[in-house]
């Protein structure tokens, strides 16, 4: 431009042709360019005083290269058009007739030149050269000459490009056009190619074009009386005479046809009767109407509705641009970081989206990291049209705002283009839901939906076009993005895989589908489960005992076998460890170097801490993989880590805590572990009392110590663990076990300090062993008190089992009481065995053992002194059931004056008790002699009687004797 301005003001004249000047439009239109270079251009021709002319060559006019632009758009280029002078080049119907004629070739033309002269008997009328014209149309066979004489008009119109568009039809291979009907048609049946191809041809090929353009509003007339016309039910007969109204009414001012009868009948091949029928019924379904002025038919026009006026009053009243509508085309999905998955086996992808310039730092402030994206693609608008250095201020300020967050951002070179086709759009929109009148009016509903499809797809092409020819810039990774620009649509992926790379440079490299990923399925998980069941139950078997192929046999192979955490260890057996330090191909190690650290940090850690940690930069490992990965470090570290479940001790792992851990990771804790010398000597002393025990340790690590601890006080009855009638060190190391949530605390500081503050490690050992020992022994203990007080109440001390077995036998169901029965039901079984006393003491306490306390065990001996009573008062009855019983019973009552109350003693003995009575009755008879009295002898026997009765604990029964002796 500047040669240009130089080369006039000296004087020199110039001629600038430029040819292809369309493509340059095009290029402006979609853009890349500049379109008021052309104004500056006619400008300076316009003051060169006609040293420079200017002459473009054109396929449209100006305007019609920003069909697809918005309306103000549009406009300003009527602006610049205004300053050249259009010199149209367009050949008239007949030259293009004659193009059509030369352009095909046939060995078969009909001579029947009948509808050919009929055609240019109406275009010409009385005006020579009808007959030439004649010749022409029929030599286009197999065009139909109605059909002949549209292609011309048709190609000149906006979806149309002159002769490019004619031989472009000629040779086109879209449906329905000519070469599909060359291929489909037999020469010798006489069809030509007719309005109903044509229209078949515009419908499916060029309907979205046509609606865009000025024609759209009465294509969407012609559309909407063809279905119609399919709602009335018509033939293809009355189809086709609606479907060549339409099309000649369409193209009626450059073809100068006319949908007269007989051009119609010559469009359809109809008879005169037929097509008079024919129109009579379109006439009364209201689809066509005849028009005197024009001497022809033309459709009906069902719609008065003004598109532009309604979209001007729209816009009109939008206050501001809302790309809220951008965000629902599929060009903002997310963008893929392809390499970084084929390398790592992770899928990443970064959200895109878009925010004027005025509202980008808004919108990077209300980033959501929670949707799973890793990163964002923020492309910015300069709706307003700021200058470069404000713009350049502003990215500043975002840049300083990203800080290191995973965000690229970009100001799009096509801002004012997206703003004013999105604000059209939105017009648009808001008629189609906004206006009653398109309730009724289907023509105007269908050319406002073909007006929106065409924004659309004008829109995300844009949209796209913006996002690929960007320069993006990523504050937080120095990466080279410059010549990224130049890879098309696959460079966004390819600047997302090098972000991620960045982002995430520690990434294991996993390549399992299944788990790799953010939000496994729901038999991906049931596969995770059975994986994790079988590590924590079969961690010394080889595959983990994983028999055939189920998923979890994939999920082994690729996670923990191929990655080296479960291999054999120095001794041969499987165990768990941590990645291999030479051959860690999947990159774990620095997974592990994070969990050691944040144990050494913290002192405690959750599994969902160590989760966060892992799915942070730089290592980003996916959801499915953290619970896999996280039991195999927990695992790796077992000897060192002191485990615990919802805030208690973990003595083993197990099924419990892999369901936890899969519910919620924070409920699984864990610490590190660590022993001195003295701490040592205590756990030496500690494993001792455990083996005395039975319990067999296999290391003298606080960890494993404290958990078989542990789970000896939890394997004891419950009665035990509730109880207050044991020694003081029994009930300080039970509830320090029990209450236990750190096994180096409770073997190291807490126990110890049981014996004192200065107590020795013997010391020490000791009073835990004795706690220990009494925690085994107290429940048998209990329960051998209660086997002892029932043997006493029942007189069987000395008679053993056997006999007391055959006596309950013959109470049961002698009494009609039925707790009676019960017991003596017991009784008939019972050989002194634990499970034996617990069925007795449950029944007297109605408590199964487990809900045991003290209270329940005192009710207990209560009940059974009861009960005992009742058995022997029920033997002493036997016989009234008819029932023999070597049970002697007698009761006798004596009053005494020397005695306060009534002396009335009961005796119950068995036959072996009875027998020996009466060898000693036998003995006091004979050591009496002859010479007492018989009621001396009896008084006698009477005052013994009542000793024993009153004194029947008291150790010298004779003493008591003698004291009655000197007080009578």
């Amino acid at each position: 431009m500047k040669v240009l301005e130089t080369l006039t003001t000296r004087g020199q004249r110039m001629l600038l042709l430029i040819d292809e000047m369309g493509k340059l439009l095009e290029h402006a239109a979609n853009g890349d360019g500049d379109a008021h270079f052309f104004q500056d251009l006619a400008e300076l021709a316009s003051r060169s005083n006609g040293r420079l002319v200017v002459i473009g060559v054109l396929h449209q006019a100006f305007d019609d290269y920003a069909y697809r632009l918005a309306r103000e758009t549009r406009d300003d280029w009527l602006k610049i058009q205004g300053r050249f002078v259009d010199i149209p080049l367009n050949p008239t119907g007949e030259e293009q007739v004659e193009l059509l004629s030369r352009a095909i070739e046939s060995s078969q033309t009909p001579t029947d030149t009948t509808f050919a002269d009929r055609v240019a008997r109406e275009i010409h009328g009385d005006r020579p050269g009808a007959e030439q014209f004649a010749k022409r149309l029929a030599a286009c066979w197999p065009l139909n000459p109605v059909v002949a004489c549209l292609l011309g008009p048709l190609s000149r119109r906006r979806f149309g490009q002159n002769q490019r568009s004619l031989f472009g039809f000629l040779g086109s291979a879209e449906p329905f056009g000519f070469q599909e009907y060359l291929d489909s048609t037999q020469a010798d049946s006489r069809r030509d190619y007719d309005v109903t191809w044509l229209w078949s041809y515009l419908r499916i090929n060029l309907e979205p074009s046509i609606l865009a353009s000025p024609d759209g509003h009465r294509w969407a007339v012609a559309v909407d009386a063809i279905e119609r016309c399919e709602s009335h039910g018509g033939t293809d007969l009355e189809l086709g005479v609606l479907k060549a109204v339409a099309l000649i009414d369409l193209f009626r001012e450059r073809s100068g046809l006319v949908a007269s009868r007989s051009i119609i009948e010559t469009a359809v091949h109809l008879s005169e009767t037929d097509a008079k029928c024919t129109l009579d019924r379109l006439r009364d379904w209201s689809l066509v109407v005849y028009r005197r002025h024009l001497g022809g038919f033309s459709l009906y026009a069902g719609s008065d509705f003004d598109v532009d006026a309604a979209v001007e009053e729209a816009r009109a009243q939008q206050s501001s641009c809302d790309y809220g509508r951008l965000r629902q085309t599929g060009v903002l999905a997310p963008i893929l970081a392809k390499r970084h998955y084929h390398d790592t086996g992770a899928m990443r992808w970064f959200d895109v989206d878009l925010a004027p310039l005025e509202n980008a730092s808004a919108r990077l402030s209300s980033m959501d990291t929670g949707t799973g994206a890793a990163g964002l693609f923020l492309l910015i608008v300069n709706d307003q049209g700021a200058s470069s250095a404000k713009i350049r201020r502003q990215i500043e300020k975002l840049t300083a705002q990203v800080g290191d967050e995973p965000v690229a951002f970009a100001v799009s070179a096509d801002s004012f283009m997206l703003r004013e086709l999105t604000l059209e759009l939105l017009a648009l929109e808001r008629i189609q839901v906004g206006r009653p009148e398109l309730k009724g009016d289907a023509v105007a509903r269908r050319e406002v939906s073909g007006r929106i499809a065409r924004l659309a797809g004008e829109l995300e092409a844009r949209l796209r076009q913006a996002l690929v020819g960007a320069c993006w810039t990523a504050p937080a990774i120095n990466l080279d993005m410059g010549s990224s620009r130049l890879l098309g649509a696959a460079g966004l992926s390819i600047m997302a895989s090098r972000m991620a790379k960045e982002l995430y440079p520690d990434a294991p490299l996993i390549r399992n589908e299944l788990v790799n990923r953010s939000k496994p399925s729901s038999n991906a998980m049931g596969a995770i489960r059975a994986l994790m069941i079988a590590m924590v139950t079969s961690a010394d078997r080889e595959r983990l005992d994983i028999v055939g192929y189920p998923p979890e046999a994939g999920l082994y192979v690729s996670l923990l076998e191929r990655t080296g955490l479960h291999r054999r260890g120095e001794d041969g057996a499987f165990v768990f460890q941590g990645p291999p330090e030479h051959a860690d191909k999947a990159r774990l190690a620095k997974l592990w170097t994070v969990g050691d650290m944040l144990l050494a940090e913290r002192p405690s850690v959750t599994m969902a801490d160590l989760h966060d940690c892992w799915r942070d930069r730089p290592v980003g490992a996916k959801e499915g993989l953290l619970p896999i990965f996280g039991l195999a470090f927990l695992l790796s570290r077992r000897a060192d880590l002191a485990i615990y479940l919802d805030g208690r001790f973990c003595p083993s792992i197990g099924d419990l805590l892999v369901d936890r851990m899969l519910q919620d990771p924070g409920s699984v804790q864990m610490r590190w572990s660590n022993v001195s010398e003295r701490d040592a000597s205590i756990l030496r002393g500690l494993a001792n009392a455990m083996a005395e025990l039975g319990e067999d340790l296999s290391a003298l690590e606080p960890l494993a110590i404290g958990r078989q601890l542990v789970a000896v006080v939890l394997a004891t009855p419950t009665w035990t663990r509730r109880t207050s009638r044991i020694g003081l060190a029994a009930t300080k190391v039970r509830d320090l076990a029990l209450a236990a949530h750190d096994p180096n605390k409770l073997l190291l500081e807490d126990l110890p300090a049981i014996a004192g503050a200065d107590a020795t490690v013997p010391k020490i050992v000791a009073l835990l062993q004795e706690g220990m020992r009494e925690l085994q022994t107290a429940y048998g203990t209990m329960l051998g008190e209660i086997n002892t007080l029932l043997m006493a109440e029942l007189k069987a001390s000395d008679a053993g089992f056997a006999v007391l077995r055959e006596r309950a036998r013959r109470i049961i169901g002698l009494t009609g009481n039925y707790r009676l029965d019960a017991f003596a039901t017991r009784l008939s079984t019972y050989n002194g065995e634990l499970d034996a006393l617990e069925g007795l003491a449950s029944l007297a306490a109605n408590k199964p053992p487990r809900d045991w306390v003290d209270r329940d065990v005192d009710a207990a001996r209560v009940e059974i002194a009861a009960l005992a009573q009742q058995f022997l008062r029920g033997e002493a009855f036997a016989h009234v059931g008819g029932r023999r019983l070597e049970r002697f019973a007698i009761a006798v009552y004596m009053s005494d004056p020397s005695r306060a109350a009534l002396v009335a003693p009961e005796i119950n003995l068995d036959g072996a008790a009875l027998r020996r009575a009466r060898s000693l009755a036998m003995t006091l008879h004979s050591t009496l002699g002859d010479d007492v009295p018989r009621d001396v002898a009896i008084a006698a026997a009477a005052e013994l009687m009542a000793v024993l009765a009153e004194n029947r604990d008291e150790a010298d029964p004779a003493e008591r004797l003698g004291r009655r002796g000197a007080v009578a």
